[in-house]
């Protein structure tokens, strides 16, 4: 397919040629090279779309620490909330930026009007983001609320409704152990 991208552009009198056909080959590897190239250039102009080493360029742009040690999925989030960085002017705004930032069900946010205080409550699962929250939160809300933000330790009211029975149906593990190697211990203790 290569050399056809070159030989279509070749008038029908010397596309039969072998020097042609040989030059069709090269040059239809540095054409698809190029497309290659294009194509990558492209898709590293937008977040969605980047892929690792556009995502690092935009991280170095931003001034993003330990940008390099990230998974790319993580770096592509820190790089789209760190782009889309601005102030809320209202409560459904911030609610709107914590949904992009850290998930939809991956925080509990609650304000507490009487007391002056903003409690953030997130799931372990993105507790590497508290530090980045704090900080930037407290750029952005008012100076008189008082800003906490914890860890959600307590996964017991998640697990409450579930069986033992419907636990080992959904193949559940406990870190790397699967379900079936914790029975013995659920009847010793």
């Amino acid at each position: 397919m290569r050399e056809n991208r070159y030989s279509i552009y070749l008038p029908k009198t010397v596309a039969d040629l072998k020097e042609f056909q040989k030059l069709g080959e090269i040059e239809g590897k540095i054409l698809e090279e190029e497309r290659i190239a294009k194509d990558t250039l492209v898709r590293n102009q937008w977040i969605a779309t980047a892929n690792r080493s556009g995502l690092l360029r935009m991280a170095n742009m931003m001034k993003l620490p330990m940008a390099e040690d990230m998974e790319t999925e993580m770096l592509r989030q820190e790089v789209l909330s760190r782009w889309n960085n601005h102030g809320p002017y209202t409560w459904f705004h911030l609610s709107d930026w914590l949904d992009g930032c850290c998930g939809k069900d991956m925080y509990w946010l609650k304000c507490l009007h009487r007391q002056y205080r903003l409690q953030l409550t997130l799931g372990l699962q993105i507790k590497e983001k508290k530090e980045f929250l704090e900080a930037y939160l407290r750029k952005i809300i008012p100076a008189n609320l008082i800003l906490e933000i914890n860890l959600n330790t307590n996964i017991h009211r998640r697990l409450k409704p579930l069986t033992h029975g419907k636990i080992k149906q959904m193949e559940w593990t406990y870190g790397q152990i699967p379900y079936e190697d914790l029975t013995p211990y659920q009847n010793q203790g």
